[in-house]
């Protein structure tokens, strides 16, 4: 087996997809957490061209992008795509889950406090509930307990990570969504995600 060392910060941001993978395979890993000015000091060191975080280190091998680190992670430890019409459906949840990011950072890059109460108080009350239905409808074309069909994938925990901050905002955010509901309450009662998710740090996101 590999030694596989992912470097980010102490939050779940743009590595914990990767850790629900490594948590899902039960795979071990070293998860390492540096502060803002830990980065600071070893950026230049950075292996990544790009000169960001998370980067994944394997036998001294150097991977970066966090979507191409989950994509390649994934293939590793079988929970990818097996068939085209699977990879399609995954790429489709992580374009989403890439689009509401860019939309919740969009309010948070904004200055003026009154503009910024403006976009949130749009995303919030429009666009999130509008996102949340559009993923139902996905997942509803899909015959199986997964957005790839019958099996686990990566698709499923790009979803869990948006859902399990949006229900940290509001807890009944899925209520009339019965197939996010229960793809969001299948994923919470895995013992190994369970597991995870009550030992590593408490952050906000």
């Amino acid at each position: 087996m590999p030694n596989y060392k992912l470097i980010y910060f102490n939050s779940r941001g743009r590595a914990e997809v990767t850790r629900y993978l490594f948590a899902a395979a039960g795979v071990e890993y070293e998860d390492v957490r540096v502060t803002g000015e830990e980065w600071a000091k070893i950026k230049a060191d950075c292996k990544s061209p790009f000169g960001q975080l998370p980067v994944l280190e394997v036998d001294g091998n150097t991977f970066y992008q966090s979507q191409a680190i989950a994509g390649y992670v994934a293939r590793e430890l079988g929970l990818h795509g097996k068939t085209n019409e699977e990879e399609y459906r995954i790429y489709v949840v992580q374009g989403a889950f890439t689009d509401l990011i860019q939309k919740l950072g969009s309010a948070e890059a904004e200055k003026d406090p009154e503009k910024k109460a403006e976009i949130q108080k749009d995303v919030f009350e429009n666009y999130i509930p509008k996102w949340l239905s559009s993923m139902e409808e996905v997942f509803q074309q899909v015959n199986g307990d997964y957005f790839a069909g019958d099996r686990l994938t990566v698709g499923d925990f790009y979803f869990f990570h948006a859902c399990e901050y949006l229900k940290g905002i509001n807890q009944q955010a899925l209520d009339k969504l019965p197939g996010l509901n229960g793809l969001f309450d299948r994923i919470v009662e895995m013992p190994k995600i369970a597991a995870w998710r009550s030992k590593r740090p408490v952050t906000m996101f």
